[in-house]
């Protein structure tokens, strides 16, 4: 198959990364250039993942479970709002096409990559697993039982603000609690999505106990265990805090108490939010009644309190844009 005097990964070559991009160049025939460095470049993460998760070096040694496993480490990224769909669905292919260029065959591939990490239905139809208050303590039990309390801050912080995951993680605590005792509400600039940078205010309120409870918390622990104003510990990355450390571990205790992830848990709080805010549940909690089935001056009614209301909810979660809210809270017209 190749001209290199080896059996580690299909015979291109000692090392894993180096290899795929010998195999991707006999592919293209020696041409496409820039087609095979966006390959290999994508192909590289995936083989930086495979020795970061199993110690794998040969591509000989993937099976198909490594790349189920690659596909749903992706797909929570994508959750959580810290990777575009597009970018995911192009990291799984340059895998496809690679393995393909290394063993001349496409059996081990993963499956419509657009469909593992696809976008996000526009409309929620589905309950947040987190909305349920018992079921979500129960998992933060579990999490501070397994000694993993950073892991459970950032939970109670997402799912009693609306954090995003890298926003809870990142956050200034004791900036917000003085905000917080200032006026009942907290600035969240750090970590936050599209390059909205450290200028463009973004205050969610604190409005019950819930919140409160998850700022002290998470005071508390980044305190106990040395770290920063946020819950990083000095020399830590959040990368290696994310995809590494706590919060990797913790995402299969939230999975068997029945919570997806962390964006679930912003879900929930938009949901309770939206009841506060319109003194009537959330669509999705409503399991979206069809508008026929409501009679037309509520229908009317409703859907008017949702764009007034809309706004400032989707702003508190930190988007400027309305249509973005059903994917939070569903919606009465589907």
């Amino acid at each position: 198959m190749s001209k290199y005097p080896t059996t580690r990964n299909h015979g291109f070559g000692k090392q894993i990364a180096w290899a795929g991009h010998q195999a991707l160049r006999a592919y293209y025939g020696q041409g496409h250039f820039a087609t095979v460095q966006a390959h290999f470049l994508r192909w590289r993460q995936f083989c930086d993942w495979l020795r970061d998760y199993y110690g794998i070096r040969d591509a000989g040694a993937i099976k198909p479970h490594h790349l189920d496993d690659y596909a749903e480490h992706l797909a929570q990224q994508v959750e959580e709002e810290v990777m575009a769909v597009a970018y995911a669905q192009n990291l799984l292919s340059s895998v496809n096409t690679t393995l393909k260029a290394l063993r001349g065959d496409g059996h081990l591939r993963i499956d419509s990559p657009s469909k593992r990490v696809g976008k996000r239905s526009h409309i929620r139809r589905e309950l947040p697993s987190g909305y349920d208050w018992d079921r979500f303590q129960s998992a933060v039990d579990a999490l501070y039982d397994a000694d993993l309390p950073r892991a459970a801050a950032v939970a109670q912080l997402a799912r009693s603000l609306g954090l995003r995951l890298r926003e809870a993680v990142l956050g200034d605590i004791p900036r917000w609690l003085r905000e917080r005792d200032e006026r009942g509400e907290i600035d969240v600039r750090e970590g936050t999505k599209g390059g909205r940078g450290k200028e463009v205010a973004r205050w969610v309120p604190v409005v019950d106990g819930a919140g409160d409870c998850a700022l002290e918390n998470a005071d508390s622990t980044r305190r106990e265990l040395g770290c920063g104003n946020n819950l990083l510990k000095p020399h830590e990355t959040y990368d290696s805090f994310v995809n590494d450390g706590e919060i990797h571990r913790a995402r299969a205790i939230l999975h068997r108490h029945g919570i997806k992830g962390y964006h679930d848990l912003r879900a929930a709080w938009a949901c309770d939010r939206y009841l506060e805010l319109a003194d009537r549940h959330a669509p999705v909690v409503m399991q979206n009644s069809p508008p026929d089935e409501l009679p037309e001056e509520e229908a009317e009614a409703v859907e008017t309190l949702s764009k007034e209301l809309g706004l400032e909810l989707a702003q508190a979660l930190g988007h400027n844009r309305l249509d973005i809210l059903a994917a939070y809270i569903g919606s009465h017209r589907c």
